[in-house]
C-alpha cells in the first residue's frame, strides 16, 4: 500500500539532485568560458598598427613612475602639492615668510623634509645652506619663495642654488617671488622667476608645474650588509633627509657607540630622561653627545616627544633609544611644566626601583665625562 506513495518522493529528490548538478556544471562551464575568453582578448587583442595588445601592455608598465608637481609662490600663500595632494599650503599673514624647502625622495616621491628659513632676516641664509648640503645627492628639492626671501640672501646662499641648477639665484631682488625644482647634484627641472615692478609692490603670483620621472628603489638605496645596525639606518634613511655622513652609502657617520665604561658607577645606572619637542637636529647632536659619555648606557636613556612628530621618533629609533610621543597639554609654560610631569611619571613606571633620574633637554651637549 505504500509503494504508489513513496515513488513520487524519489522521483522528485532525484529530479532535485538532477537538476542541481545540471546548474553546477553550468555554472563551471560559463566561469571557464570567461577565463577563457579573456585570456583570449588578452593575448589576441590587436591594435590597428597589427601590434599584439600584450606587448603593449609590457610596455606601459615598464615605463618608469612620474609624480607631478605644483608650485605656487606669491606674497601671501605658498604651496606646494605632489600628485594633486597638498604638501605645502601656507596663507598665514604672520608666519612662512622666506624660502621653503621640500625634500623628495627620488624613487617614491615621499616627504623627507621640510624646512622653511626666513631669508629676510640676518643668517638664515647660512642655515639653509648647511642643511642643503646636508641633502644626499639624488634627492628632488622644491623651492618657493613667500613674501620676501632675498633681503639677507648673500654670495654663499646664492652660488649653492646656481650649483643646483638655478639660472636666476643672482638675478634675485627684493620682494620677487621665485620657484624651482630640481634634483641634487642631477639637472634642474624647471624654474620660475616673477620680478617685483618697484620697491613698494612684490612679484606677480607664480605658478609652475613639473613632471618628474622617479629612478628605481635600488638606486636611491645604498646596499648595506645585514646587522642591526644598518637596519636602523636604512629604516632612517628610507624616509628622513638633511643629517649628511648618517645616510652615506661610502663612510656613514657612526650611529652605535662604545664609550669607555666607568668602574663602580652608580650614575651609568640612572634613568636619563631627554626632553623633546620638534627639533630632530638639535636632538641628534645632544643624543650622539650623550652616547658617546664615558659610561653611557643606551638602556637606560629614553626620548620624550611633546607631540606626535614623526622626525623626532626617528631620530630615537635610530640611535636605538626608546621614544615615547604624549599628547601636548595646555600652551607656553603651562605645556612645558606638563611634558616635564608627564616625562618624569613615565620614567618612574618604566624604572619603579629608581630612586633618581637625569633630565635633559633637546639642545644640550654633554661632554665626555658627564656621567662621571
Amino acid at each position: 500500500m505504500r509503494w504508489p506513495i513513496r515513488a513520487p518522493r524519489v522521483i522528485i529528490r532525484c529530479c532535485q539532485v538532477l537538476l542541481v548538478l545540471i546548474l553546477t556544471v553550468t555554472v563551471i562551464i560559463n566561469i571557464m568560458f570567461i577565463i577563457e575568453s579573456g585570456k583570449k582578448l588578452y593575448l589576441l587583442q590587436v591594435d590597428g598598427s597589427g601590434v599584439v595588445a600584450k606587448a603593449k601592455e609590457a610596455t606601459q608598465t615598464s615605463r618608469p613612475r612620474v609624480i607631478n608637481i605644483e608650485v605656487v609662490s606669491s606674497h601671501s600663500v605658498v604651496s606646494v602639492s605632489v600628485d594633486g595632494t597638498p604638501v605645502i599650503a601656507d596663507s598665514d599673514p604672520d608666519t612662512g615668510r622666506g624660502i621653503h624647502v621640500l625634500v623628495l625622495n627620488q624613487a617614491t616621491g615621499s616627504i623627507m623634509a621640510q624646512r622653511t628659513f626666513d631669508t629676510y632676516s640676518l643668517h638664515e641664509d647660512e642655515a639653509m645652506v648647511l642643511f642643503l648640503n646636508m641633502i644626499s645627492d639624488g634627492r628632488i628639492i622644491v623651492f618657493a619663495i613667500k613674501d620676501e626671501g632675498t633681503f639677507h640672501l648673500k654670495h654663499s646662499a646664492k652660488d649653492l642654488l646656481k650649483r643646483l641648477g638655478s639660472e636666476n639665484s643672482y638675478s634675485l631682488g627684493w620682494r620677487d617671488m621665485w620657484a624651482m625644482v630640481t634634483q641634487k647634484a642631477g639637472q634642474k627641472i624647471v624654474e620660475d622667476i616673477s620680478k617685483s615692478a618697484d620697491f613698494n609692490s612684490w612679484g606677480a603670483p607664480l605658478s609652475l608645474k613639473a613632471e618628474v620621472t622617479l629612478v628605481p628603489i635600488d638606486e636611491a638605496e645604498c646596499q648595506r650588509p645585514p646587522s642591526e645596525e644598518n637596519r636602523r639606518r636604512q629604516a632612517f634613511c628610507k624616509k628622513i633627509e638633511g643629517y649628511g655622513s648618517v645616510c652615506s652609502c661610502h663612510n656613514p657617520a657612526p650611529i652605535t657607540f662604545h664609550p669607555e665604561p666607568i668602574a663602580n658607577s652608580v650614575v651609568s645606572n640612572i634613568p636619563i630622561a631627554v626632553l623633546a619637542s620638534n627639533r630632530p637636529h638639535y636632538l641628534h647632536r645632544t643624543l650622539q653627545s650623550l652616547l658617546t659619555a664615558h659610561g653611557a648606557n643606551p638602556a637606560m636613556v629614553t626620548v620624550y616627544i611633546d607631540g606626535y612628530f614623526e622626525e623626532p621618533l626617528e631620530v630615537a629609533k635610530l640611535f636605538g633609544l626608546r621614544g615615547i610621543q604624549h599628547t601636548p597639554l595646555g600652551v607656553k609654560n603651562a605645556r612645558i611644566s606638563q611634558h616635564y610631569k608627564a616625562s618624569l611619571t613615565a620614567t618612574f613606571t618604566l624604572f619603579p626601583n629608581a630612586q633618581y633620574v637625569i633630565l635633559l633637554e633637546e639642545d644640550l651637549d654633554t661632554s665626555p665625562d658627564f656621567l662621571t
